[in-house]
């Protein structure tokens, strides 16, 4: 597997509050958008893998917040494979707008097979 990887997204209007300011959920979304641009740069197609009955979830999250974000700001996220397990992946993030690092953070995702039982890799 290919170790980092980076793609860009756009703040939109929706993803912000009063201020203008990224609101701390959406991090979530933008590490999402990241992994799943991640594996289809792999040629890996989660609709494919959820039809067979596997599915990758979620079952760790951690952001820290360095700068904010705000609407309209061009974003880079990167994505680097951290821990790779029998059952489970972990990954590691940053959100940068150009070379300033906003957030960092991680996932821990599960591999489950049909009925939801954790399935090796």
């Amino acid at each position: 597997m290919t170790s980092r990887f980076v793609t860009t997204l756009r703040v939109r209007f929706a993803e912000t509050d009063q201020q203008g300011v990224v609101h701390h959920g959406a991090t979530l979304t933008y590490f999402e958008v990241a992994r799943v641009e991640y594996f289809r740069n792999l040629g890996f197609d989660y609709r494919r893998m959820e039809e067979t009955g596997l599915s990758l979830v979620v079952v760790e999250a951690a952001s820290r917040y360095h700068r904010p974000a705000y609407f309209d700001d061009e974003l880079r996220l990167f994505i680097e494979l951290t821990q790779l397990r029998s059952a489970s992946l972990t990954f590691g993030y940053e959100v940068r707008r150009g070379e300033e690092l906003l957030t960092s953070g991680t996932t821990k995702l599960a591999v489950l097979g049909p009925g939801g039982r954790p399935r090796r890799i």
